[in-house]
C-alpha cells in the first residue's frame, strides 16, 4: 500500500527524533567504555568522547590483578542466579493459588499482599529480624527479605485469572495435581511474563550493594558492587592484594571509576539480549484485569 507524502515525511521525522534519542541513551556509555581505556592525559584534555584516540588498558590490568575481583564477581552471579530462581519460584507459588476463587482466605491475603505495596517495616526492623533468625554474614540474607515481589506476583496472578479454566479442569480429569498443572501448563504459556520478571529480579540481585553492606561482614562473601565500590574509595592509594602501582605506572581514579561502571554494567547487557523478545509482551501481560 503507497503512502502518502505527509504519512512519509511524518515516520521519517519519527525515526530522525527515535535514532537522537538513542544516540543520547548511548552516547554516555560509549565515552565511559573510551575513557576507561584511554590514558590519563586524554581524559583530562578531552571532556567528551565517544571513542578512544589511544588505547589503554592498565586500568584493567589494574582490577583484574586483584584475586578479590574474581571471587566477587563469582559471589555477584550466584547471588544473581540463585536468588532470580527463589525470586520467580516463589512469586508463582504465591500467584497460582491467589488467582484461584476457591482458596480460602484468598481476599485478605492479598489485602495483606497489598498493604506491603504501600508500607515496609523499614531498615532496623527489617535488620532486626534479619539478625534474630541468624542471617548475618550468610547469602539468604541477601535472598529472604525480598523474596517476592508484591507488583510482580500481582501482574502474574492477573494473567493467570485469564487462562481459560478449561485447560486446568482438563488436567484434574487426567489425574494431574495442582503441582503438575502449574509446571506443565500455567508455566509454559507465562514464559514471557516469567522472563520479564526474571530481568527485573536479576537487575535487582545484580546491582544490589547496601543489603551486603548492612548484612555481609565477611568480605569474603561481598558481590562486586560491594568491591568495586571499595575500589573507587582506596583508588588513590591502591589496595593490598594489587600488584604495586610502581610496575604498572600509575593509574588515575578516573579511569577506575569509568573502568567500574563497565564492570558493573557490561554482565546486564549481554543477558538483556536474550530476553528481549520476550520483554515487551511480558511487560504487559495481566496489567489489564483486576
Amino acid at each position: 500500500m503507497k503512502k502518502s507524502a505527509a504519512s512519509a515525511a511524518f515516520d521519517a521525522a519519527n525515526h530522525v527524533l527515535l535514532f537522537c534519542i538513542a544516540a543520547l541513551c548511548v552516547s554516555p556509555f560509549l565515552f565511559v567504555v573510551s575513557a576507561s581505556v584511554s590514558p590519563m592525559n586524554d581524559v583530562l584534555t578531552r571532556k567528551f568522547f565517544i571513542y578512544p584516540t589511544h588505547v589503554d588498558f592498565s586500568t584493567y590490568r589494574y582490577l583484574l590483578s586483584s584475586v578479590t575481583l574474581v571471587r566477587s564477581i563469582g559471589v555477584s552471579f550466584l547471588i544473581t542466579v540463585v536468588g532470580t530462581i527463589l525470586n520467580v519460584a516463589a512469586t508463582m507459588l504465591t500467584a497460582y493459588p491467589l488467582s484461584k476463587k476457591r482458596l480460602r482466605g484468598r481476599g485478605a491475603v492479598q489485602f495483606l499482599v497489598v498493604f506491603t505495596m504501600l508500607f515496609s517495616g523499614g531498615m532496623i526492623p527489617t535488620y532486626l529480624i534479619v539478625n534474630a533468625l541468624g542471617l548475618i554474614d550468610s547469602l539468604w540474607a541477601l535472598w529472604l527479605p525480598g523474596l517476592i515481589s508484591a507488583f510482580n506476583m500481582i501482574l502474574l496472578r492477573n494473567f493467570f485469572q485469564q487462562l481459560s479454566p478449561e485447560l486446568e479442569e482438563a488436567a484434574i480429569i487426567d489425574g494431574c495435581n495442582d503441582i503438575v498443572v502449574l509446571a506443565r501448563i500455567y508455566f509454559p504459556l507465562s514464559l514471557p511474563s516469567i522472563a520479564t520478571f526474571a530481568l527485573f529480579y536479576a537487575v535487582g540481585h545484580w546491582n544490589s550493594y547496601f543489603s551486603a553492606i548492612l548484612y555481609l561482614n565477611d568480605q569474603n562473601k561481598w558481590p562486586i558492587q560491594v568491591w568495586l565500590r571499595q575500589i573507587v574509595i582506596l583508588s588513590q592509594g591502591g589496595f593490598s592484594d594489587t600488584v604495586s602501582v610502581s610496575e604498572m605506572g600509575y593509574v588515575p581514579p578516573q579511569n577506575i571509576s569509568f573502568a567500574v561502571i563497565v564492570f558493573a554494567t557490561v554482565p546486564i547487557l549481554l543477558v538483556y539480549p536474550f530476553l528481549q523478545k520476550y520483554f515487551t509482551k511480558g511487560l504487559m501481560v495481566g496489567s489489564i484485569k483486576g
